[in-house]
């Protein structure tokens, strides 16, 4: 059954065909028999796929089920934002969202650069090719496929409601951190495309073409796994901002190796035979790595609270890794042994250049650790058929061999910052004597600040490499991040004298990113390793108002409890609190209507009700036997009395509607103490709907913990109680001061445009 959804997607795959034939005419034949259609062609497929998105989208907010999509991924009592961001809530969506960008981006490369040059032209047939098998992975994984394609759905059939979003989606940060993920994936493209034509042809140029897309690509990507490390600190109650799920790990290697590409790239435009090939290949390597982690989400391999599930096109992604990875090392070797001898001044080794190789390499490192602790796992699941971990516990797997690279990455940061050959001598000495520091510090002896928690089973279960490693104190982090934070200030100020506004507002930009890197690194080490967690506190019910004593000093009051349904119903007739505030309503006949709060079927005067509106609640008195279901709503007509302690409505009749949504929220506002005094407090929530339930901590930041929060985690009524969770989380809010800085620092950067040769 051909919908019209997939219609628009076979017309977008066909006009791209002849898009990228008539460019692949034009480079390889100088056939101009389809050039002056190819510009015009892809801005139609780009036009073509914002209308198939604009129309899913339409599809969510109208509640369209006949569409399998729009059926499990959204429901009626959804808010109509939610609706919205249930277009990208599952893997059809994201891939339509994936191709529609790279269309854009083509659309945009396109009209820059008009493919007046080789370069410009093969770009785009790369970046077209990739849009074409796109669009197919899309078809064959269709947001727009129609339920009546299901087995046993009988035509016409239309289901009365969807399934619903899982509750982990019902957040704000569920609208921002999906779209900003895949936006980096694709804009990705045009880096890779135009490094593989240099690795190619040698044509020069590549890195001015992609060097905005290469940094907005960065910054996307680098705020979209920001944005999803707010999201596990709000949402889903670990406490933490960073829990090396395999799938924000994923994310995270991209981004460590188009780093390495940022910095390997900022010397190769100095001169083009530095890194003429590293440049490319990390472009290279980082477009592999982003259809790495669409594996990780898709496969069903990977065990992952992110994971969609096994799919029908987790074969084809794993092919086209293959294919792009073995070209690419292809033509990285090959390009490799063209490459002429050079003769240059041997300046040794501690020269700008090697130690920007070393900075590479330690990009690379940790790009591999993480690649091995989320591959290591499913490649013997694979090939021996059972389920191991990369370690008794994977966070202390990362935690542990990351640190002493981390540590390396921040001397090179120190020493690469400000490097000057006439000053060489002098900065090795200073390198030399932070790096004796750093190795001291390791031996410092604390109680709890190590790499490893020693009562960890980690601790014990581990080989003695974990242990030795493990028993390195943190402290030893601190003279290399004092370091880097000395040659970023010096940095800074050498750009702030300049006189050229261009020149100095992109060496601000470089400096603002490195100084996040420093913020971001001192928030999550503090946070991580001096968090206060109190587990298993019961507050009940009954001792609402009361400040109870959980222990180390610390009180929690619970002020008040509710429950409500996420989207609020519509009431019909009269508001309550209209009809309890007038008084010239009484002795009349009036419509009232709300949700049963309160139920007693043997009450003196009949049957008593309780209704709640969103303005108040009052009783009614069902004179008959009228049968009234507890947690329904009922809309009442009757006469308003008094002489009661309140106006009452003797209701003559009552018509029944259900008020109970599939996402029923608990809330709980609570004020917490140290040593009675309040440090903090708030609304704490727990989510009931599809699939699970979702978290929502109160977090109160508090400037007695220096940039820290407190933190309660709220898991839902149960056997008369509220249950709580304390955490005492200190420095935190350094990390998203970092996140800030490092968005702020790449637009400055960004603002420095320069015109890419290609064009």
């Amino acid at each position: 059954m051909m919908t019209f959804g997939n219609a628009i997607l076979y017309t977008s795959l066909a006009i791209s065909a002849i898009a990228l034939i008539g460019l692949l005419l034009k480079d390889r034949k100088n056939n101009e028999l389809l050039t002056k259609l190819v510009s015009p062609a892809i801005i139609i497929v780009a036009g073509l796929l914002t209308f198939a998105y604009l129309l899913l989208t339409y599809y969510f907010v109208a509640s369209d089920f006949t569409y399998e999509y729009v059926w499990q991924y959204s429901s009626r009592d959804l808010p109509l934002i939610y609706k919205i961001s249930g277009t990208w809530a599952g893997q059809p969506g994201t891939y339509l969202l994936w191709v529609w960008v790279i269309f854009l981006s083509a659309a945009w490369l396109a009209q820059t650069t008009k493919h007046a040059t080789p370069l410009a032209r093969r770009t785009q047939i790369i970046t077209l090719a990739i849009g074409v098998y796109f669009i197919v992975l899309t078809l064959i994984q269709t947001p727009f496929k129609s339920i009546y394609e299901l087995a046993d759905v009988p035509p016409g059939f239309v289901p009365a409601d969807g399934s619903g979003l899982n509750a982990l989606l019902i957040n704000f940060w569920m609208i921002v951190h999906p779209p900003l993920m895949f936006i980096g994936y694709a804009t990705i493209t045009i880096p890779f495309a135009a490094a593989i034509v240099y690795l190619l042809t040698k044509e020069d140029g590549w890195e001015e073409l992609g060097r905005q897309w290469a940094r907005f690509t960065w910054l996307i990507l680098g705020m979209g796994i920001a944005v999803g490390g707010v999201w596990a600190y709000v949402v889903l109650g670990w406490g933490g901002f960073w829990a090396w799920d395999p799938v924000e790990t994923a994310s995270f290697i991209p981004w460590l190796t188009l780093t390495g590409f940022m910095h390997a790239a900022a010397l190769h435009r100095k001169n083009k035979t530095t890194f003429s090939i590293a440049a490319p290949m990390l472009a290279a390597v980082t477009f592999i790595l982003v259809l790495y982690a669409a594996i990780v989400v898709r496969s069903g391999l990977f065990n992952s609270v992110h994971a969609f599930g096994d799919t029908s096109t987790g074969t084809l992604l794993i092919s086209s890794v293959i294919i792009t990875g073995v070209v690419s090392l292809v033509l990285g070797m090959r390009r490799y042994l063209e490459e002429p001898d050079k003769v240059e001044e041997d300046k040794g080794f501690w020269s700008k250049t090697n130690i920007f190789y070393v900075t590479l390499l330690l990009f690379v490192i940790l790009a591999f650790i993480s690649f091995w602790g989320i591959t290591y796992p499913v490649f013997i699941q694979l090939t021996q058929g059972f389920k191991v971990n990369v370690a008794s516990d994977t966070k202390n797997f990362f935690n542990v061999w990351s640190y002493p690279f981390t540590i390396l990455l921040m001397l090179a940061l120190g020493f690469c910052l400000n490097y000057k050959e006439s000053e060489k001598e002098k900065r090795k000495k200073t390198l030399f004597i932070v790096a004796a520091l750093s190795i001291i510090a390791m031996f410092l002896r604390t109680e709890t600040f190590y790499v490893l928690d020693h009562s960890s089973p980690f601790w014990v279960r581990e080989p003695q490499i974990y242990k030795l490693m493990g028993s390195i104190s943190v402290i030893s982090i601190f003279p290399s991040l004092i370091y880097a934070t000395a040659a970023i200030y010096q940095y800074l100020s050498g750009y702030l004298k300049l006189g050229n506004a261009r020149v100095r507002i992109k060496g601000i930009g470089i400096a603002i990113v490195h100084i996040a890197v420093i913020f971001t690194l001192f928030g999550a080490i503090i946070s991580s390793n001096f968090t206060y967690t109190n587990q298993g506190i019961n507050i009940p019910l009954e001792e609402k108002g009361v400040l109870l004593d959980v222990g180390d000093g610390y009180g929690i009051k619970v002020v008040d409890y509710s429950t409500r349904s996420l989207t609020e119903t519509s009431y019909s007739g009269t508001p309550i609190a209209d009809v309890l505030a007038n008084p010239s309503l009484f002795e009349k006949d009036v419509t009232i209507s709300g949700k049963v709060t309160n139920f007693n079927s043997s009450g003196s005067h009949g049957t008593l009700v309780e209704l709640t509106d969103n303005s108040g609640s009052m009783w009614v008195v069902f004179e008959g036997n009228v049968p009234v279901t507890v947690n329904s709503g009922l809309t009442a007509s009757g006469r308003i009395m008094s002489g009661f302690e309140k106006p009452v409505l003797i209701a003559r009749g009552a018509d029944e509607f259900d008020v109970s949504g599939k996402y029923n929220v608990q809330s709980v506002q609570l004020e917490v103490y140290e040593n009675h005094r309040k440090i903090g407090s708030g609304v704490a929530e727990y989510l009931q709907g599809k699939g699970g339930s979702g978290t929502f901590p109160m977090i109160a930041p508090s400037i007695t913990l220096f940039g820290g929060d407190v933190y309660v985690i709220f898991q839902g009524v149960g056997g008369g109680a509220v249950p709580l969770t304390l955490k005492i989380v200190p420095a935190v809010n350094f990390a998203w001061i970092g996140i800030i800085l490092f968005a702020v620092g790449i637009i400055l950067i960004m603002a420095v445009k320069s015109k890419p040769k290609g064009g």
